[in-house]
C-alpha cells in the first residue's frame, strides 16, 4: 500500500490554519501534532459525559468509567499486553519512570545495582540517581564510545547484584534505536527487572511488549499523535500485584482506616487521584487513528526522508552530523562548526521551519559527543519531501549569508577592553528595509560589528535574561558613558549593536531621555521577534540603564 503524506497531513487541523500554511514542523521528537479525531474526542468528553469515574453510579459517571476502561483495553492491544490489568494510566513517560524508580527501589538492598546508558533522557537518569542516593544503590552504565552505548557489551556490567536495567528504546537526541531482541538475550537468566523507555519508539513502529520480553514499558501519548498529559505504563501483572504504590489518595485504595489502609488491585493501585479523563478520551481516539493507519508504510516513508536528509546535510560544509541514518527513529542531529546554533534556529524560525536546539534533556550524551547543544530535526508521517527541501534550502541560505562577510576581529587586549565602532550602523538603514525578513538579515549583519572580547567574558559581566550568553561592560569618562558587548550569538550581537549605537558616548541624562523601548517597537522588532529574543534586548537595555544610573548617582 502506497502512503501519501499529503493526505495524511490533512488529518491534522493545525496545518490548515492560515498562520500555519507555510509551517515546516520538524520538532516531532518533542511532541507531534494532533489529528482532528483526537481534538474532537477531547471536546466530546466534556460535551457529553464529563463526570468523575468509579465514585458514583449516575449515568455520566458510568459513561466516563466505561470510556476509561475501554481505552485501557485499547492500550493493552496497542502494546500487545496480556491483559488490560497490565496497563496503568500516568501523565507521561516521565511520571511512569518515577513511579517505577520509587516502587522498585523501595524493595532493594544497599549495594544493589541499576544499569542505564549514557543515551538516556534525563527522565531515565535522574529518578534512578535519586533512588540510588536514598537507598545506597549503585548506578552502572552500559559501556560506551564517545557517549554512544555499546549495547552488545551490556553483559559486561551485569552481575549478581544487578536488580534493574532501564534502557531507552530510542534516543530522543540522536535517534539511536538499540536491538531490543539482543538486549533481551543478554538479560535472560538474570534476576532483575527490565524497563524499556519507549517514549520515542511507540511513535514509529508497532510495539509488542510480549515479543520484546520486557517487564515494564513506558510511553507518552503526545509523542504518537495523542494529547499531552497522558501516558502508559505497562507492567507484568504478576509484578504489579506485589509492587508498592508510590502515591496515596482516592481511587488507589480499597479501604482506609485511621492508622492503615488496604490498597486496590492493579492497575488502580497506581492511579491515585482524579485521572486526566479528557486526555484519556483523546488517547483512545489516537489509538483508533493509528490502528487504522498503515504503520509499516508510514515507517518506510519516514526512513526514506531520514536517509535523504542525512545524505544532504552531510554534504553541507560547516555542519557536523552527530546522528546516523541506520537504526534511527527519525532524528537528524547536527552541530555548527562555527557560530551559534541558536542563531541558526532563529534563522529557520523566521523561515517557518520548526526545529529544536539544545541538549534535548540528554546532556551526558551530547557532552560525550563533544557538544553542549545540537540542532535536531525530527520526522513524523506528515512530513514531506517539500519539508526536507525547505530545510535544506534554509540551511544553504544561512551558510551563504553567514559566510558572505567576516566578523569584526577580536578587539580585546589582555585585561582590558575596547568598544566597537558602530558609526556605520545608522538606524535609518535598518528602518529602510522593506520586509521583516530583510530587516532580520540587517540585524544579523549588524552583529558583525561587535568584535570578540575574551577579556570581558567574566561572570560578573554576564547579562541575565538573554536567550544566549551576553556580556556587557561599562566605563565613564568625562560624564559620558561607554559600553562594550560580546556574545556567541549574532542576533544578540545585532540587537546589542542597535542598542549601543544609541547610547555609547552619551551622558546619563541623554540615555535616560531616549525612548529605546519605543525605538525597538517602532522598528517592528518587538512584534516579530520571539518573546525570548525581545527579553534579551530588554535585559541589555535594563543593564545599560542601571550602569548609567549607578554612575550618575555616584
Amino acid at each position: 500500500m502506497n502512503f501519501d503524506p499529503h493526505a495524511f497531513k490533512e488529518c491534522f487541523p493545525l496545518f490548515a490554519q492560515p498562520e500555519n500554511r507555510d509551517l515546516v514542523y520538524l520538532d516531532n521528537a518533542a511532541t507531534t501534532q494532533k489529528p482532528e479525531v483526537v481534538i474532537g474526542a477531547i471536546g466530546d468528553f466534556y460535551r457529553h459525559c464529563n463526570a468523575n469515574t468509579h465514585r458514583s453510579s449516575h449515568r455520566l459517571a458510568r459513561r466516563a468509567t466505561e470510556m476509561v476502561e475501554r481505552v485501557r483495553r485499547q492500550s493493552a492491544a496497542f502494546l500487545n499486553a496480556a491483559s488490560a490489568r497490565e496497563m496503568i494510566f500516568c501523565r507521561g513517560a516521565t511520571e511512569a519512570l518515577n513511579l517505577l524508580a520509587y516502587s522498585l527501589c523501595s524493595e532493594l538492598r544497599r549495594g544493589d545495582e541499576i544499569v542505564i546508558s549514557t543515551a538516556e533522557h534525563h527522565a531515565n537518569i535522574v529518578p534512578w540517581q535519586m533512588m540510588a542516593q536514598r537507598h545506597g544503590l549503585m548506578l552502572r552504565y552500559v559501556p560506551h564510545v564517545a557517549g554512544v552505548p555499546q549495547f552488545g557489551r551490556l553483559d559486561e556490567v551485569l552481575n549478581e547484584r544487578t536488580r534493574i536495567v532501564s534502557l531507552a528504546g530510542g534516543s530522543n537526541a540522536l535517534g539511536l534505536r538499540p536491538d531490543l531482541a539482543d538486549i533481551g538475550r543478554q538479560l535472560r537468566g538474570h534476576n532483575l527487572r527490565w524497563i524499556v523507555d519507549g517514549a520515542q519508539l511507540a511513535a514509529h513502529e508497532t510495539v509488542d511488549v510480549r515479543a520484546i520480553g520486557c517487564d515494564f514499558f513506558v510511553c507518552s501519548a503526545h509523542k504518537f499523535y495523542g494529547p499531552s498529559g497522558i501516558g502508559l505504563l505497562y507492567g507484568r501483572e504478576s509484578l504489579l500485584r506485589n509492587l508498592p504504590p508510590w502515591q496515596g489518595g482516592g481511587e488507589m485504595i480499597a479501604r482506609v482506616d485511621l492508622y492503615a489502609s488496604e490498597y486496590a488491585a492493579p492497575p488502580h493501585r497506581f492511579e491515585a487521584g482524579t485521572s486526566p479523563l479528557a486526555a484519556i478520551a483523546g488517547l483512545g481516539a489516537a489509538l483508533e487513528f493509528l490502528t487504522a493507519c498503515d504503520r509499516a508504510a508510514i515507517a518506510t516513508h519516514e526512513q526514506s526522508l531520514l536517509s535523504e536528509l542525512h545524505r544532504d546535510v552531510a554534504a553541507l560544509a560547516g555542519l557536523r552530523l552527530l546522528s546516523q541514518p541506520r537504526d534511527n527513529l527519525g532524528i537528524v542531529a547536527f552541530a555548527l562548526e562555527q557560530g551559534s546554533p541558536t542563531d541558526l534556529m532563529h534563522w529557520l524560525d523566521e523561515k517557518e521551519i520548526a526545529v529544536r536546539v539544545g541538549h534535548h534533556c540528554a546532556q551526558p550524551l551530547i557532552r560525550a559527543a563533544g557538544e553542549t547543544v545540537t540542532l535536531r530535526a525530527s520526522l513524523a508521517g506528515y512530513n514531506t519531501r517539500e519539508d526536507i527541501e525547505a530545510l535544506l534550502n534554509a540551511l544553504r541560505d544561512y551558510q551563504s549569508f553567514s559566510g558572505s562577510a567576516v566578523d569584526t576581529p577580536t578587539l580585546s587586549l589582555a585585561g582590558d577592553w575596547d568598544g566597537d565602532d558602530l558609526s556605520g550602523l545608522p538606524v535609518e538603514q535598518l528602518a529602510a528595509q522593506r520586509s521583516w525578513q530583510d530587516r532580520y538579515r540587517e540585524v544579523m549583519r549588524w552583529g558583525r560589528a561587535i568584535g570578540r572580547k575574551p577579556a570581558i567574558r567574566r561572570p560578573e559581566n554576564l547579562v541575565r535574561g538573554c536567550e544566549s550568553d551576553a556580556w556587557l561592560v561599562h566605563r565613564q569618562r568625562g560624564g559620558r558613558h561607554y559600553f562594550a558587548l560580546d556574545s556567541d550569538s549574532r542576533i544578540v550581537k545585532g540587537l546589542g549593536a542597535l542598542l549601543l549605537s544609541q547610547v555609547d558616548g552619551h551622558s546619563a541624562a541623554e540615555i535616560r531621555a531616549r525612548d529605546l523601548a519605543g525605538l525597538f517597537a517602532e522598528l517592528g522588532l518587538e512584534k516579530h521577534l520571539s518573546e525570548s529574543r525581545s527579553n534579551g534586548f530588554y535585559a541589555l537595555l535594563q543593564q545599560v540603564l542601571e550602569y548609567a544610573g549607578r554612575a550618575g548617582s555616584a
